[in-house]
């Protein structure tokens, strides 16, 4: 059997394909308009977020306190304590097995390691220290950013998600 030599294919009008580009065109328009007033991005940016969007490495490592392990587990278990409200699983994470994922070594007591901003998980310093400079921006057991995000402006994030959600 050979290929059908009728074509099966549904013709668009073209009035219906000038309304559809006439409606980008506007689009487009009106994303730049607000783009250029800084409150949403460059529509259609061909650099995707990467590490040049983000602090450098060196920003990043000097924001991430560098600190001995068994003080990290000390400050762990005060806010973990039944007062504190901490985390049951990060509990056992840090009694059962210290290991940094990074290089699945086994994390002494005397080991410097630096605490993550958001999650507060610690990692050797040499190990996380060569994540950042491969451009990660997360945590490599939980996948939060390393960082706590800035605050945007207030006034202007607020128009701007309204904007964003009704367009």
């Amino acid at each position: 059997m050979g290929f059908p030599l009728v074509s099966y294919c549904l013709a668009v009008p073209k009035p219906v394909i000038v309304f559809c580009k006439v409606l980008s065109v506007i689009r487009d328009a009106f994303l730049l308009m607000l783009a250029v007033l800084g409150l949403c991005p460059f529509p259609y940016d061909d650099v995707s977020r990467g590490p040049a969007d983000g602090p450098k490495p060196e920003e990043v490592k000097s924001q991430l306190p560098a600190m001995e392990y068994g003080e990290h587990v000390a400050e762990r278990l005060l806010v973990a304590s039944p007062g504190g409200g901490g985390h049951a699983a990060c509990r056992g994470e840090e009694a059962a097995s210290p290991t940094c994922i990074v290089c699945l070594e086994r994390v002494e007591a005397d080991d410097e390691v630096r605490r993550l901003g958001n999650c507060a998980h610690a990692f050797h310093r040499g190990c996380i220290d060569r994540w950042i400079d491969l451009g990660r921006a997360t945590c490599p057991l939980c996948r939060s950013d390393l960082l706590p995000r800035p605050r945007a402006r207030a006034r202007l994030g607020r128009l701007a998600s309204l904007l964003t959600r009704v367009w």
